[in-house]
């Protein structure tokens, strides 16, 4: 037998107040269209409640306890990587009588996702305080103190990388090994090693690395492409120059030959490429390359120094502003990772 449905509460409000003018319960199921029966129980209800109430439902019982439920929470805390499967076995060994789908239910419950883990460098606790310390020197800098710093980084550029989201393809169940649904990888993909600066009034030099980077080697990089990239940007002005701590950077002959140029240099916590802008640049530089589909190193060099002629000082200068920001989010994570 089909379930009835549910008479609306209008219907009974208005049942009601038929039966208070003195209507019979006859008359009443006839005017509203329902059965007599319906009639009495609405009006006995009314009398023991004093109102039309909807009848609250038992429904079915909950499979598992609050202590239950903290046990689950202690499971997932204890192992954030483990899987539903996982957590269910531990689950059961602590008592627990449930099946996967209950498992995800009461996580989420708690608010948690299982989500695709960040990729972030490791942090020691040594990493952390300087960090910290070192944001906390300069959170008093203002996006006007950040305009005066330069920020310098070398990165690797692949053919094909900057697919990052993945290559969707629409094909059928016995399409997904066609060559027209393939993404191509290589083994050992060409690349090109660069160097570049950056600053809040845009980008400066940018130069192709064709040999491994030294002491020597970074100095004349420094010579033919940063100061004149300090000298179209800045003039005369007074400018603090970023770069990490590669060993090549930090070099005796590389701290002289910035010293005579008079170059200061901002002292930079290792592992925190979260803090560097440039890094952000990077990012969009190769999703720029990646449009192009070069082919070659040739093409591949090509591409590069395009694309870099087409980032704009805005997007530069927004990357910039972010740099309080980021100080913020250091010091509230108390040197760990961030989200930028």
């Amino acid at each position: 037998m089909a379930p009835t449905r549910e008479m609306s509460l209008e219907t009974k409000e208005r049942i009601v107040k038929l039966l208070e003018e003195g209507n019979s319960s006859r008359m009443v199921a006839k005017d509203v269209g329902c059965s007599q029966s319906a009639v009495s129980k609405i009006w006995t209800k009314y009398k023991q409640h004093g109102m039309v109430v909807k009848a609250k439902r038992t429904g079915r019982p909950r499979k598992t306890s609050k202590r239950q439920d903290k046990q689950l929470k202690a499971i997932c805390l204890e192992n954030r990587k483990s899987t539903t499967k996982q957590m269910k076995h531990k689950w059961e060994e602590a008592g627990a009588n449930v099946c996967d789908r209950t498992v995800r239910n009461r996580l989420k419950e708690m608010g948690f996702q299982y989500r695709k883990a960040k990729r972030k460098p490791s942090l020691t606790p040594k990493h952390k305080r300087t960090r910290l310390q070192w944001a906390k020197e300069r959170q008093s800098w203002t996006v006007d103190d950040w305009m005066k710093v330069i920020f310098s980084d070398e990165s690797r550029i692949c053919i094909g990388q900057g697919d990052d989201a993945g290559t969707f393809v629409w094909c059928r169940s016995s399409e997904i090994y066609e060559e027209a649904c393939l993404k191509k990888t290589t083994k050992f993909p060409q690349s090109l090693m660069i160097w570049g600066c950056m600053s809040g009034k845009g980008t400066g030099e940018m130069t192709v690395v064709n040999s491994s980077i030294n002491a020597q080697v970074y100095i004349d990089i420094l010579d033919s492409f940063l100061i004149p990239s300090i000298e179209q940007m800045f003039g005369d002005n007074e400018i603090i120059f970023q770069d990490d701590n590669a060993s090549c950077h930090r070099a005796k002959t590389v701290k002289a030959f910035l010293g005579e140029r008079h170059i200061q240099s901002m002292s930079w916590p290792a592992n925190s490429p979260d803090l560097n802008p440039i890094e952000n640049l990077w990012w969009k530089l190769k999703k720029m390359v990646h449009k192009k589909a070069p082919t070659c190193k040739a093409d591949l060099a090509t591409a590069i120094k395009e694309s870099w002629h087409q980032i704009d000082a805005e997007y530069c200068l927004s990357l910039i502003k972010s740099m309080p920001q980021r100080q913020k989010a250091v010091i509230k994570a108390k040197g760990g990772a961030t989200k930028y």
